[in-house]
């Protein structure tokens, strides 16, 4: 992982619905993604989109070659540093 995921299309070209009504995004049962708290232009760098399981479920979600990790690959990753708390950002910037 280099950064978080911000695409806005699925690795095949097809667009990935924004969503902005929290409603409709609570109740969605189709790909969709959103901005953390409706805010691209603060959120979109530090934080990346939030995608629902419908758009990871494609698996068209990562760009070519790449997958989105799964709950094994988390699992591994914090197994071998030793902690999931060594996965977190230093300092409290953005939690």
């Amino acid at each position: 992982m280099v950064e978080n995921l911000k695409t806005t299309k699925f690795n095949d070209g097809n667009a990935i619905p924004l969503f902005t009504d929290n409603t409709a995004w609570g109740n969605l049962g189709s790909p969709g993604f959103c901005w953390y708290e409706n805010n691209e232009a603060s959120n979109k760098i530090p934080y990346g989109a939030l995608y629902n399981w419908y758009a990871v479920g494609t698996g068209k979600l990562a760009p070519s070659g790449w997958r989105v990790a799964s709950d094994s690959d988390w699992t591994a990753l914090g197994t071998f540093v030793g902690s999931a708390g060594k996965l977190k950002e230093a300092g409290t910037t953005h939690w």
